[in-house]
């Protein structure tokens, strides 16, 4: 699906997302169901909050004053409250060495179908109600990085 540039690097942050939802979701109920945990915190720490972040104070302002756009946004913005929720209670499981199984499997669950409510309802729906979308911050993050070793 076509998105227009402001949205690309969010798009591309959604395709991580997908990548570990189904990396969580595969590892429950194995061996590696903690490290996986373990893992997915990290990226949830390091590269979701941040996203959230961005499309809660930087895309989700553009579309408050359109109507038929307040259901969608009410569903994602709860749906990342939810997944924060998950996140630290997966958190408190692994650090208290709780079984972390089904915790895996609710939070890989809801996030996949959190990306995929935003690409395939809420984005398109932003790029038909709004014009100019804002410069994201998550745009400088594709830049290469600059290295002076």
């Amino acid at each position: 699906m076509k998105r227009r540039p402001a949205l690309v690097p969010l798009s591309h942050d959604h395709h991580h997302a997908l990548v570990e939802a189904r990396r969580l979701r595969q590892a429950a109920a194995t061996p590696e169901s903690t490290a996986a945990a373990t893992a997915f915190l990290g990226f949830f720490a390091d590269e979701t909050v941040r996203h959230f972040r961005e499309e809660e104070e930087q895309l989700f302002p553009c579309i408050l004053e359109f109507e038929e756009a307040r259901e969608l946004l009410v569903r994602a913005l709860l749906e990342h409250q939810r997944l924060h929720a998950l996140a630290a209670r997966l958190e408190r499981l692994v650090d208290n060495g709780g079984e972390v199984d089904v915790t895996m499997g609710e939070l890989g669950r809801l996030l996949e179908s959190h990306v995929r409510l935003e690409e395939r309802e809420l984005f398109p729906l932003i790029e038909r109600l709004v014009e100019e979308l804002p410069q994201l911050e998550a745009s400088r993050r594709d830049e290469p990085e600059l290295r002076l070793d």
